[in-house]
């Protein structure tokens, strides 16, 4: 019997060979790099988006404005010339608005490029591109305050007729939630007549995730550790085993600041046995001092002291007395035109946030972070094993003694009366070291805590 072998297809599927052919052309061994005049006032845009899912369906419109800065000047670019903001209110809940920002230190010297590749002749044309951050906020309907405002009549009717004739047992805990009720932002939801006022979105949701976050209740130690961690303050180092860790300067100050901080003319003039005047009676009673020990990283960081006392005492009040706002640039350059732009600007950003009229301003919670830094910056730049006299840097700041003893605690000091030997290596009678008080750095850290109201023991 004959066997017919069947022939073998392998070597073709569907009409295609197993083969991959090879149909792009290699690339070339030479690249052409050409750079694009950035001529034109649109240019492309490199953006990001912290902490949001952007959807690419939304469209942004974009606007320019002039920048008002020294470093734009007739001829440069457009980009360096001019600031660009995107915006769209198409999504129906929230508002983006994307802004030119600067974190600050060497990044505010980085460029951005786009380039675009043709694989077949080699060529790679570069063009600059902005860098733009994009952020959300959410926006509130009509329709939706007007529920919660008729929500807010329904609980103060609620509430009324509970007063009026309710047991006695309901009376008490109405009054109690009244005591215990959170104070509303002024950013809030408007309230109805004779109720209290609705809570901003961000205090209700803080209120409602509370019962999932913890759902069996927090212990003490937990509650404290929450609180210490959202003081505006430094954060402190847990781990540290000698006072000169508990604070670094990289925290305090920041590395890319550091570079950006000259002294020359500080260690110049103490070299000659010139007299360095500042504003600050702090610096000026320790500049001396702290130069002749030679110590680079202490002398700037005496410097960013300087420009943080400065900037403090050149802000101006708020809103309706509340909190500080900053000046307008006309007068920041007028003020702190001696340290650049690049640093006034990068002590804006860290220490205040935008106020509602556009001008970055300085709630309660912005001004403690920024004396509270002041105050670690005092303690690191003394030579006296982390201790310091608090009489200058009340002076500087227009504090009083309680409130100067309150901010160092705050960061962990301990305050004392100075010493025989500390008064006279200061030079301080009796009568004078009466209003002179040290706070020193000690470990272990020795910080406020919470006060817990103990209930009165009932009658038997």
């Amino acid at each position: 019997m004959s066997e017919n072998k069947r022939k073998r297809h392998g070597d073709e599927r569907n009409g295609r060979p197993s083969k991959r052919v090879a149909t792009e052309q290699p690339s070339p061994e030479v690249v052409k790099v050409s750079l694009m005049p950035d001529e034109d006032e649109w240019a492309p845009v490199v953006a990001s988006t912290p902490g949001l899912s952007f959807s690419s369906n939304l469209t942004l419109k974009p606007y320019t404005k002039l920048r008002n800065s020294k470093t734009s000047s007739t001829g440069k670019s457009p980009i360096t010339n001019s600031e660009h903001l995107l915006h769209t209110s198409a999504h129906p809940r929230i508002d983006y608005t994307g802004r030119e920002e600067d974190g600050g230190g060497t990044e505010g010297l980085l460029s951005h490029y786009i380039g675009v590749y043709d694989p077949r002749s080699g060529d790679l044309q570069l063009m600059r591109a902005r860098k733009l951050v994009l952020r959300g906020s959410p926006r509130f309907s009509p329709t939706e305050l007007e529920q919660e405002v008729k929500a807010a009549n329904d609980r103060s009717a609620r509430t009324a007729l509970g007063l009026a004739f309710g047991t006695k047992k309901s009376k008490r805990a109405l009054q109690n939630l009244a005591k215990n009720a959170i104070s509303p932002s002024k950013k809030g939801l408007p309230a109805a007549e004779g109720s209290q006022p609705t809570l901003d979105p961000v205090a209700a949701a803080v209120i409602s995730s509370m019962a999932i976050a913890a759902p069996s209740g927090a212990s003490r130690e937990d509650l404290q550790a929450a609180i210490d961690e959202a003081k505006p303050r430094p954060t402190p180092n847990p781990d540290a085993e000698a006072p000169m860790d508990v604070y670094p300067i990289d925290q305090l100050v920041g590395p890319g600041i550091l570079r950006q901080l000259a002294v020359k003319d500080w260690q110049d003039a103490v070299e000659q046995k010139e007299e360095v005047l500042t504003k600050s009676r702090f610096v000026s009673h320790r500049i001396q001092r702290i130069v002749s020990e030679g110590d680079v990283r202490k002398i700037k960081t005496l410097k960013y002291l300087l420009l943080l006392i400065e900037w403090h005492n050149m802000l101006l009040p708020g809103p309706r007395g509340k909190g500080r706002k900053i000046p307008d640039r006309a007068q920041l350059r007028e003020k702190l035109g001696k340290w650049g732009g690049e640093l006034v600007d990068g002590v804006g950003r860290r220490f205040a946030s935008d106020g509602p009229s556009g001008r970055m301003t300085l709630n309660s919670w912005h001004l403690d972070n920024l004396i509270t830094h002041i105050c670690a910056l005092c303690i690191t730049v003394e030579p006296e094993n982390f201790m310091t006299d608090m009489y200058d840097i009340r002076e500087d700041l227009k504090l009083d003694n309680k409130t100067v003893r309150k901010y160092f605690k705050e960061i962990g000091c301990r305050i004392v009366a100075p010493t025989e030997g500390e008064r006279a290596r200061w030079g301080l009678g009796k009568a004078e070291a009466a209003s002179h008080q040290v706070a020193k750095l000690r470990l272990p850290l020795e910080f406020p805590k919470m006060r817990v109201m103990q209930q009165p023991k009932g009658r038997r």
